[in-house]
């Protein structure tokens, strides 16, 4: 079985951050966040206020990006299955000659 990775999800594996701005229509505001939660990692209630605000955001960023997302990205989630699927090419015409 062969495994595609695409070049996302190896930047992904290097910055776990970058997952949380992906699908997200409040990346740019998550960014700044980040920042900030750096800046002031010494201020532990402020900074519990800003997580907490960071949480929100992330939510209601993917909430409006999958307003505006395709049907199949809305039916896949709703659906929710995954798991592992063989994919079978279309059989060559030998191969589909033989069984005549």
């Amino acid at each position: 079985m062969q495994t595609l990775q695409t070049l996302s999800q190896k930047l992904a594996a290097k910055r776990p951050d970058l997952c949380d701005y992906a699908c997200n229509l409040n990346a740019d505001k998550i960014a700044i966040l980040d920042l900030y939660i750096s800046a002031f990692s010494d201020d532990l209630e402020f900074l519990e206020w800003l997580n907490s605000l960071r949480e929100q955001l992330k939510r209601q960023g993917e909430a409006l990006y999958l307003m505006n997302a395709d049907i199949l990205t809305n039916l896949g989630l709703k659906v929710g299955r995954t798991g592992e699927r063989e994919i079978r090419g279309k059989a060559s015409a030998s191969s589909s000659s033989e069984g005549l």
